[in-house]
């Protein structure tokens, strides 16, 4: 990434969280812990941001809750290939008047261009997922109340009774922060919280993942591997990291990245 390119992308995350990690940065770039701090301070210098311990703030910071984790915009353009690959196979794992629960995220999103046109019951705290459906279909469309948080679109509680708890799905279909041995894992508390909830509710979980998120540890777990009904991912996974899945009951599926999923990308 270009430096113009990476400093565009620390102004747009500062302003939007007001404080950001070093971490999260370095994460968010793909770049070098000292290259991020080298933009930091040049950045600072200029009076574009706040330098601070740990990370960088904005010179106007607005008070707001936030999730760990990258904003839903940039992260909707990482793999967008492999998570369309991903959601037209978990499409294809849903069956005309299911009742079904896709929690929020870049990957379950791309879910909604091949679900199938007849009616199904869809609970959801996807803000974008429910932008979509209302536009291209007829589905019925359930929310649960609680927070908007605008960086990742969606909405969350930390209160135990929402409207999940009164919502029966046969299939949850999930994203993840990370995948492995140990199971599910989150970065965030309440993401953690609302994803527990849906799990209450589903009978089966369907756990969308691309290759990275094979790769990627959290200290949350959400659920164990035999909680997994199916594990999708693209086919940068190796048979070593799925035989883990496998060996615990868990169906996987490695689905091919096709030529249309980068062309959709591209466009």
């Amino acid at each position: 990434m270009i430096e113009a390119e990476r400093l565009r992308i620390i102004r747009k995350i500062v302003d939007e969280r007001s404080i950001v990690s070093l971490s999260e940065l370095v994460e968010i770039l793909g770049a070098s812990e000292a290259t991020v701090r080298r933009d930091i301070g040049a950045m600072a210098e200029r009076g574009e941001i706040n330098r601070i311990r740990g990370g960088a703030e904005s010179i106007h910071p607005r008070h707001e809750a936030r999730l760990v984790g990258s904003p839903f915009a940039l992260s909707q353009g990482v793999a967008a290939a492999e998570k369309r690959a991903i959601a037209r196979a978990a499409a294809n794992l849903i069956s005309p008047g299911d009742s079904i629960i896709i929690s929020g995220g870049t990957t379950t999103c791309a879910l909604v261009e091949f679900l199938p046109a007849e009616s199904l019951d869809i609970l959801t705290n996807s803000i974008p997922i429910v932008t979509q459906l209302l536009a291209t279909s007829r589905h019925r469309v359930t929310l649960p109340g609680g927070t908007v948080f605008r960086e990742q679109n969606i909405v969350l509680s930390p209160f135990e009774d929402d409207s999940t708890s009164h919502f029966w799905g046969k299939t949850l279909f999930t994203g993840c922060f990370g995948v492995n041995r140990f199971g599910i894992m989150e970065a965030d508390p309440l993401v953690v919280q609302s994803l527990t909830r849906m799990l209450r509710r589903c009978e089966h979980l369907v756990v969308m993942a691309d290759s990275r998120k094979l790769r990627q540890r959290s200290s949350i777990i959400v659920a164990p591997l035999e909680r997994i009904s199916t594990l999708i991912t693209d086919d940068g996974a190796t048979d070593a990291e799925l035989d883990t899945f496998r060996s615990a009951g868990v169906n996987v599926l490695r689905v091919p990245v096709e030529p249309d999923d980068r062309l959709a990308k591209a466009s």
